[in-house]
This record gives C-alpha cells, sequence and structure tokens, in this order.
C-alpha cells in the first residue's frame, strides 16, 4: 500500500510539472488569436517555470482551479462537463461489450465459420477506418437519411443524444474486444475441460453461456476498465463532430483559445483518471491470476 502510494505522489508530480509546462508553453503567444481584429501586440504575463507551477498548484487547492477566459472557475466548468461524458462512456462500453460478447459467443455456440469470419473482418475494418468517417456515416444515415437522431447536442440524461456519438466511439470498444474474444473462446470450446463437459452429457448452451463465458471475462473486464478511463477522459474529434458537451470538446476548446488554466487542469484530470483506472486494472488482472 505504501508503494502505491508513493509511485502516485511521483506520478502527479511529473503530471503536474508536464501539465503546468505545456499549458504555459502552448499559450506563451497569444498574439496570432487577434490577428484579424488588426491588433498588433498582446501583453502575456510571462513567469518562469517555478512560479507558473506554484500559482498552478495554488489555482488546484486553494481557487477551484482559477477561472477560464470566459470568467467561469475550472473545476464548475470541468464538473458541468463531466456527467455528460460518463453518459456517454458508459453508453459505449454498454454498447460495444454487449454485441462483442454476443457475436463471438454466438459465433462458436453455432459453430459458424461465416459469423466467426463476419465478427473478425467487421472488427479490423472498424479499427483501420478513422473515427471520424464512422461519426459522418452515422450523422449520413441515421440523420439525415432517416431522421431519427439528433445530430449533437445533449440534454441532461437523455439517453437519445449519445446514441449517435455512442455508436461511433462503442464501435471501437466492439472492434478492440471481438478480437481478443473471437480466439480466446474458440481455444476454451476446444479445451479439454469444455470436452469433459461433453461427456457428461452438459448442454452445449450452458458450456458457452456459462463455462466458457466465465473464463474469459476476466481478461474483458480489464480491457474494458482501461477503455472506460480513455472515455471519460474525453473523446475530442467525436464531441466536437457532434458536438457534444463533454471533457473531450472542452479539451478541445482549451487548446484552440490557449486558455492556460483550463487546459492545465484538464491535462491533470485526464493523467489521474488515466492512471486511477490502469492501476485498477491491473489489480484486476492480479485479482483473477490468483496474484493477491
Amino acid at each position: 500500500m505504501k508503494s502505491e502510494v508513493f509511485r502516485f505522489l511521483y506520478f502527479l508530480l511529473l503530471l503536474s510539472c508536464i501539465s503546468s509546462f505545456v499549458s504555459e508553453f502552448h499559450t506563451k503567444d497569444k498574439s496570432y488569436l487577434y490577428a484579424d481584429a488588426g491588433i498588433s501586440e498582446i501583453q502575456n504575463k510571462q513567469n518562469d517555470f517555478l512560479s507558473s507551477y506554484v500559482l498552478f498548484w495554488k489555482s488546484l487547492i486553494f481557487e477551484s482551479g482559477g477561472k477560464t477566459d470566459n470568467g467561469e472557475t475550472v473545476y464548475s466548468h470541468i464538473g458541468g462537463r463531466f456527467f455528460s461524458t460518463l453518459h456517454l462512456a458508459i453508453f459505449s462500453i454498454i454498447f460495444g461489450s454487449f454485441f462483442a460478447f454476443g457475436f463471438s459467443l454466438a459465433a462458436t455456440y453455432f459453430r459458424s465459420k461465416v459469423l466467426y469470419d463476419f465478427v473478425s473482418f467487421s472488427s479490423n475494418l472498424i479499427l483501420s477506418t478513422p473515427v471520424f468517417i464512422v461519426a459522418i456515416l452515422l450523422l449520413i444515415v441515421f440523420f439525415y437519411r432517416l431522421d431519427l437522431f439528433p445530430p449533437g447536442g445533449y440534454e441532461f440524461g437523455n439517453t437519445y443524444y449519445v446514441v449517435l456519438p455512442g455508436i461511433t466511439l462503442g464501435s471501437r470498444i466492439y472492434a478492440r474486444l471481438s478480437l481478443y474474444l473471437l480466439p480466446e473462446i474458440r481455444k476454451e470450446a476446444d479445451s479439454k475441460y469444455v470436452q469433459l463437459l461433453l461427456t457428461r452429457s452438459y448442454p452445449w448452451g450452458h458450456i458457452i453461456g456459462k463455462e466458457v463465458f466465465l473464463k474469459v471475462l476476466p481478461i474483458a473486464l480489464i480491457l474494458l476498465v482501461l477503455d472506460f478511463g480513455s472515455l471519460l477522459s474525453g473523446a475530442m474529434v467525436v464531441e466536437e463532430i457532434f458536438f457534444f458537451p463533454g471533457v473531450g470538446k472542452s479539451l478541445y476548446y482549451s487548446i484552440k483559445s490557449m486558455d492556460t488554466q483550463l487546459l492545465a487542469t484538464l491535462l491533470m484530470y485526464s493523467g489521474i483518471l488515466f492512471y486511477v483506472l490502469n492501476r485498477i486494472g491491473f489489480y484486476l488482472q492480479r485479482f483473477f491470476s490468483g496474484g493477491i
């Protein structure tokens, strides 16, 4: 436990230094943002790294993260975007894992080479296609052609608004998880343990739906935890395309507008979140492998 605390503190120190340095360096010169307005000279506040670093921690601890360029406190801004990102992440995980488990188990249950090849081909196709292409195709089909879902935006707690961005992100979870599940499920189904169950007249549906499923579930859960961390950190491209008010869109805005305080805090938020969920994944792996 002590080593884990020191590991986290060491990571936090490095992350805070990088977040402070990157945000300050990126926003060093904002003059080009005002070029169209005919303003040639912009007063930029120049601080040395140590002063900037101390001010950064002061704002994090005592000033609710400081102020954004719009005058909003950084913590309230991120807090207002967190639930929508959480909603999107949960939908994406459920969508991707449902179809990955469903198709992968069905391919083995029905002993269908056609379904196996379809899942493998679709997974590779999705992963080889840029995510913005998937988003645009979904908009064309489900909004422009069928008029089933809105093109973007979000209403608090309304899943209707997370369907298209959720499918876009969930499709990649489906693809990554399926490429793991397909060979693993087939390997388990061909194992001597399963052959023993068959000789004892266990139903094939019970073997695939329970015995094999429980065998592949632990590693799949670890993969889903890691994906969940990535989604909670924000999906900039998808959120920008669907003008979804999440953490990813805020990160994109902070980079584009050179909002130093917001950018630094979002980098800290994303780094800590990803670290914590990666460590959870690590301990889950140890637990399932009998290391704890």
